[in-house]
């Protein structure tokens, strides 16, 4: 008796999967998403990312609610700005000082993951709620990036004093660098529906995706809190712009797989 029930349930799903099929069209969706990581990758990095996805999909068929698509999504992991004062000291030719004053500059850095996904999905094309499964595969790119954003005189003096071209100096700068660049394979599965209106063109999107990701390295929001920048002025003279900024990262990146639990809060299209 249960496998007949169970029987009657798969034919009356592909029945319903197969009819009123027409509406089978191209969509594109874009999503906020959260990044919640699980298993080792939660015990290196127990932080939420926060991100966007953009997607299309496109039909196999006009009568086939299956269909093929390309999620690309940004997701920071983590970031940072402080201010950090320095003091200026400029030399003569003969090393005596000439004048020392203070500067300010702001030095951001930011914790990046930047996924691809190529996706296939199969949709129950009901008229309001279309429920949809899907699998996908991929990569997960993580990067950590150091910029000097702001450079100044802390009270002026060097604006008076010398013509300091601060955008120049900023340019630079040795910490507008990518410090860490690292790539996994991320693949898995998700689930959601669709919830249309307006005729059914265009309507919201909520999901989940559990991805399993290969082994990467990467930094945290705890480490990059420990980070400092310094200005080294061991061979300035009187020219201010030959000033370089210089970040001291400590510690090593982090080392493990990359499972994540993805949910996606979006709008979809269809045309």
């Amino acid at each position: 008796m249960r496998k007949s029930i169970f029987t009657l349930c798969l034919l009356g799903l592909f029945a319903l999967c197969t009819t009123n099929t027409s509406q089978a069209q191209i969509h594109f969706g874009f999503d906020v998403s959260g990044g919640f990581p699980l298993n080792e990758f939660q015990a290196q990095n127990p932080n939420t990312g926060v991100g966007i996805n953009l997607n299309a999909f496109f039909p196999f068929a006009p009568q086939v609610p299956v269909y093929i698509g390309l999620d690309l999504g940004f997701m920071g992991n983590g970031s940072r700005t402080n201010t950090i004062t320095e003091n200026l000291i400029l030399r003569d030719g003969l090393g005596n000082t000439i004048v020392n004053f203070p500067i300010l500059f702001d030095v951001q850095t930011r914790n990046n993951i930047f996924n691809g996904h190529v996706i296939l999905r199969t949709k129950i094309p009901l008229p309001l709620v279309q429920p949809y499964f899907e699998g996908l595969v991929g990569f997960k790119s993580f990067s950590t990036r150091v910029s000097l954003t702001d450079v100044r005189a802390g009270d002026g003096i060097g604006n008076n004093i010398f013509n300091i071209n601060y955008d120049q100096l900023r340019q630079n700068s040795q910490v507008n660098t990518t410090v860490l660049s690292s790539t996994a394979l991320s693949y898995g599965f998700g689930a959601g529906f669709h919830i249309m209106f307006g005729g059914g063109q265009f309507g919201l999107n909520l999901g989940a995706r559990y991805l399993l990701g290969g082994t990467a390295q990467y930094y945290t929001r705890e480490d990059i809190n420990e980070w400092t920048a310094t200005f080294d002025t061991s061979s300035l003279t009187t020219n201010p712009d030959n000033a370089q900024a210089q970040l001291n990262n400590g510690g090593n990146p982090r080392n493990s797989r990359t499972d994540m639990l993805v949910a996606n809060i979006g709008i979809v299209i269809k045309l």
